[in-house]
């Protein structure tokens, strides 16, 4: 009986720490969106009311989209952007959602020949993303950033920015950690370095075998 009950409290620790990890690398990146564009039209209020309001309405879709996440969480479902746009196009919607609120100009570089790939891998590279470019737009100072994604024997991801760099913190913060457990946890690796021309890069290899 002792062990049964160990194995299921095992199970309920595993499944808190899922919709926390979920909340943190889900709902945080999709909040700290519309706090950054909260921000923007605050500033645009004066000199273009036209602007922040069409801004307004925006993060009111956006929040009412965080507020269907929460929901989704709780049943257990995948990120919704996913369902209905696939991985490149939730990728580029969520960059888009950024494009007006801060200084740094992020491109996304995608293979067009991506093929049919796990849910849950899509879910991990997706949630990597997010949080990456939160990091960038918070701590790293950068200019630009760019996403790749691209198929070889695995699904590649790389986010590299012009910031300050990654510097001696070595991977951690809860961030951090997030990203490196979604990518164990599908099989994958993640790793964090000083980009080539300064900056960070972020590179993950999912491992995409056996399709959905």
């Amino acid at each position: 009986m002792r062990r049964r009950f160990a194995v299921c409290t095992d199970a309920a620790d595993e499944a808190r720490r899922r919709v926390l990890r979920d909340l943190h690398d889900g709902l945080g990146p999709s909040l700290a969106a519309i706090a950054l564009g909260l921000r923007a039209a605050r500033h645009l209020v004066a000199r273009d009311p036209a602007a922040a309001g069409s801004l307004l309405a925006r993060l009111e879709d956006e929040m009412r989209n965080a507020v269907g996440e929460i929901r989704r969480l709780a049943a257990g479902a995948y990120p919704a952007e996913l369902a209905g746009l696939g991985l490149a196009g939730a990728v580029r919607a969520h960059v888009a959602t950024l494009a007006d609120r801060h200084p740094v100009r992020v491109f996304v570089q995608v293979d067009e020949a991506l093929p049919e790939l796990p849910i849950a891998v899509q879910v991990a590279a997706y949630r990597i993303i997010c949080e990456a470019l939160t990091n960038v737009v918070r701590h790293a100072g950068a200019r630009t950033c760019v996403v790749r994604l691209w198929c070889a024997d695995g699904l590649h991801v790389e986010v590299v920015d012009d910031g300050c760099g990654a510097g001696e913190s070595g991977g951690s913060g809860v961030g951090l950690n997030s990203m490196r457990e979604r990518a164990r946890e599908v099989g994958g690796t993640w790793a964090m370095e000083d980009a080539a021309a300064g900056g960070t890069r972020i590179a993950v290899d999912l491992p995409v075998a056996g399709g959905v």
